[in-house]
């Protein structure tokens, strides 16, 4: 009896001992790293601040503002797009993409008009601006009026930004679809389906136009290559491959938008891989396990990613060699990598944009929006909004500056020194 209680004793330890391991590997999977304190070494400037209208509010989102020529270009989700000028931040136009927008018996009466949807770009190319909506529309306008040039409507929500390259804009659908359309005419020269499992992340890859070819991840894990000229598929690789069990481990959606550097191509899985393949071959140069559903950033022969888990890695582009490794921010929901300067910028959910080294993966500067300038009156119909200056897109370098869009619909201009 005494050995069966002793054994029973040790049985019980380890089976808590087991659930305190589990228990402490859970709250480490959703714990999210707190803001240190931070001796910057690079005081970073506010060179204008502005407004795009409502913003985003907290809807999945890849609206980014767009520079170009001197002048900046945003948006919100209702359908007003906005030109500033880059330096000053003074308006140049304002419009709304809304077939029938607002009008100003609509403010006095409390009528809702429904939004627009803006959700994929700002794309600048051919002297336009194409954005992709909710609806499935593809919209053209003029980047020297904001007159709306052409709206045409593809198979499913446009959900990432267009490209454009080679006299084309090439766009992805959350429905699996990829179209070429003429960039002055909006005609959808073709539109072909590419497979979509019952489950997959919210987004869809933002095509590459290179070397005659549409490139573009696929929400099965694979990277996917059309022949621009006639829309038929030259070959595809698979970049994540399924390895779990449950419906979520499953996920392998490869949404990340195809890096090109010379005749190699670069694109990264969820739940997948970061891998180097060859351009016209689709053979796979070299893979590493990394797991993440934002753009890539390339400078120098280095690659930058933000992880699933807020990881912020660089890597050698020609070797994939891991050259560092920042675990600062985990779980903040970083936005993706954005070369500046001599820095690797990121935005978390809480409105912070951190300033890495890029040589050595430290953070050298960290900004935020002060709380003294705000008024008891924004303090009131703020109260609900939490995420109102989370970031949820890059930032974009413009010149010596960095413009970033905030969800609340505030575009501002950062510089470092």
């Amino acid at each position: 009896m005494l050995k069966q209680a002793k054994f029973t004793a040790i049985t019980l330890a380890l089976v808590f001992g087991l659930a305190g391991c589990e228990s402490n590997e859970i709250k480490e999977e959703f714990r999210i790293a707190e803001i240190k304190p931070l001796n910057s070494t690079k005081e970073v400037e506010l060179v204008w601040r502005e407004t795009a209208g409502a913003g985003v509010d907290n809807y999945f989102s890849n609206l980014t503002p767009a520079a170009i020529d001197n002048v900046v270009f945003a948006a919100n989700r209702d359908g007003e797009v906005v030109a500033f000028d880059e330096n000053s931040g003074d308006e140049i136009w304002s419009t709304d993409v809304r077939v029938n927008p607002p009008t100003l018996w609509d403010a006095l009466t409390f009528t809702t008009v429904k939004p627009e949807k803006l959700s994929g770009g700002i794309t600048a190319a051919y002297k336009n601006l194409y954005i992709g909506t909710e609806n499935g529309d593809v919209l053209a306008l003029s980047q020297e009026t904001g007159e709306v040039l052409w709206r045409t409507e593809v198979k499913g929500e446009v959900v990432a930004a267009p490209s454009a390259g080679e006299g084309w804009i090439a766009v992805t659908t959350a429905a699996g679809y990829v179209a070429a359309l003429h960039p002055d005419t909006g005609e959808i020269r073709w539109q072909i389906a590419t497979d979509v499992p019952a489950l997959s992340l919210r987004g869809t890859s933002s095509p590459t136009i290179a070397g005659g070819g549409v490139l573009v991840g696929t929400a099965t894990g694979k990277l996917s290559v059309i022949i621009l000229e006639r829309g038929i598929p030259a070959w595809e690789q698979a970049i994540g491959t399924v390895q779990g069990s449950t419906e979520l481990e499953k996920l392998i959606d490869a949404d990340s938008k195809p890096v090109i550097n010379g005749t190699t191509v670069y694109s990264i899985a969820y739940n997948g891989n970061l891998a180097a393949l060859d351009m016209m071959s689709g053979r796979v140069l070299w893979k590493r396990e990394y797991s993440s559903y934002r753009n890539l950033a390339m400078d120098s022969g280095v690659l930058y990613l933000t992880d699933a888990k807020g990881n912020v890695i660089a890597v050698d582009a020609a070797s994939g060699i891991e050259k560092w490794t920042s675990s600062e921010l985990y779980n903040r929901r970083l936005t993706q990598p954005v070369v500046y300067k001599d820095t690797i910028v990121v935005g978390d959910y809480e409105g912070y944009f951190h300033f890495f080294d890029k040589t050595t993966g430290q953070i050298v500067s960290r900004f935020k929006f002060a709380d003294y300038d705000r008024s008891v009156f924004w303090w009131f119909v703020n109260w609900f909004n939490f995420d109102e200056e989370g970031a949820y897109a890059q930032p974009v370098v413009a010149g010596d500056m960095l413009i970033i869009q905030t969800r609340d619909g505030k575009v501002s201009a950062l510089r470092l020194p």
